[in-house]
């Protein structure tokens, strides 16, 4: 998301007692007073600060008490543990700035508390690719476990240095792919190649993984903004062939977020505002190539954090929808709050999705846990 209102978004949203308090919890490590606890004995100190509840909206910390730090991010699965990777955000820039250090991971065993695992891709390590060293923007990291090759793929947004990015220097988008052996790498770099059929390449995407094995690529295409997917490779690194425009899919539609619950897919999303949030977008198919049916914005409710309701998402923008094993029809919606002056500082809000007739609803709740969904 790039557009010039992003700036006077964020300002206002500072200015918010919720957001100074955010802003301090950043940079003491107040755990007590912005996140729910488990009892313990006196003087077990990680046990006393393990998280019980998620906080959607609030201050969420790691293991060391540390704000978390993996922003347009997505979670995996693998062995019975959760992983989730984001883009690592540096300290002091601004999003006008060059602000990603690369790509970080946690690792989790309740979704609730997270060890980090460290940058598992860096644009400043010894040696690193110029594409990487030079890149402008690395963002929206996902990564996948690929049965075939038997190997962890990171797919991110990668702009070029600003000075080859055309007249805006987001004029056109690559998609970096990089390989693991394990999922907290490290990451080696395979490549780039530019999504969507278009010579610019494509900007905010998702990665979906089918029932069948088959990996898709879907993206806004660059620059007319219609929403496209192309099926990757058999290796899962380079695009298999041309892009397909998703018919159905709102022009403009950014932030896609994709899941499959039976033989329906569904397409979490948000509309282009630059960093500013808007209404959440959410669409519905028997396939993944569509033809999608609109079914407008399922989010209910308000963010007592920042009084922002359904018409901005919360305050938020979608990002990645999870799946939580073990239990039954289990899904949970997450979500970035963007922070442009003060990226580091961007939040999160995870919250569960519920189905009406089918119909997924995601209604805002101050805080809870997985025990709202049923075990299998």
């Amino acid at each position: 998301m790039h557009s010039p209102m992003r700036f006077s978004f964020a300002l206002r949203l500072s200015s918010l007692p919720w957001r100074r308090t955010w802003a301090a919890a950043v940079r003491t490590g107040a755990l007590a007073a912005v996140l729910v606890f488990g009892a313990a004995g006196v003087g077990a100190e990680t046990a006393a600060r393990r998280n019980v509840q998620f906080q959607p909206g609030q201050p969420w910390l790691d293991a060391q008490g540390t704000h978390l730090n993996a922003h347009g991010f997505c979670l995996l699965d693998f062995g019975g543990r959760h992983y989730w990777y984001g883009a690592h955000k540096i300290p002091g820039k601004t999003e006008s700035e060059k602000n990603e250090a690369g790509v970080r991971c946690y690792v989790s065993d309740d979704l609730l508390n997270w060890q980090d695992a460290g940058l598992v891709l860096s644009v400043f390590a010894p040696g690193a690719h110029p594409d990487l060293a030079d890149a402008s923007i690395l963002d929206r990291p996902k990564v996948i476990f690929h049965a075939a090759t038997r190997k962890f793929i990171l797919y991110f947004k990668l702009y070029p240095p600003k000075s080859q990015g055309g007249k805006t220097g987001t004029d056109y988008a690559y998609v970096g792919v990089a390989t693991a052996t394990q999922p907290t790498g490290p990451f080696h770099y395979e490549g780039r190649f530019l999504g969507g059929n278009s010579p610019f390449g494509t900007g905010d995407f998702a990665i979906f993984s089918d029932s069948d094995g088959a990996v898709y690529h879907i993206a806004v295409r660059k620059p007319d903004k219609a929403q496209v997917c192309g099926r990757m490779s058999e290796d899962g690194l380079r695009p298999a062939g041309d892009s397909v425009e998703l018919a159905g899919i709102t022009r403009a539609t950014e932030g896609p977020a994709l899941f499959r619950r039976g033989n329906k897919v569904y397409f979490l999303a948000s509309g282009s505002s630059g960093w500013a949030p808007n209404a959440a977008r959410l669409f519905v198919a028997d396939q993944v190539t569509g033809p999608y049916r609109d079914l407008g914005n399922p989010c209910r409710g308000v963010n007592p954090h920042n009084q922002l309701g359904p018409e901005k998402t919360f305050g938020g923008q979608s990002t990645f929808v999870y799946p939580v094993a073990g239990r039954r029809d289990a899904w949970i919606a997450m979500f970035d709050i963007n922070v442009p002056q003060n990226p580091v500082t961007s939040g999160y809000i995870w919250l569960p999705i519920e189905f009406e007739d089918d119909q997924p609803v995601i209604r805002w709740r101050d805080a809870w846990d997985v025990s709202v969904f049923p075990r299998e």
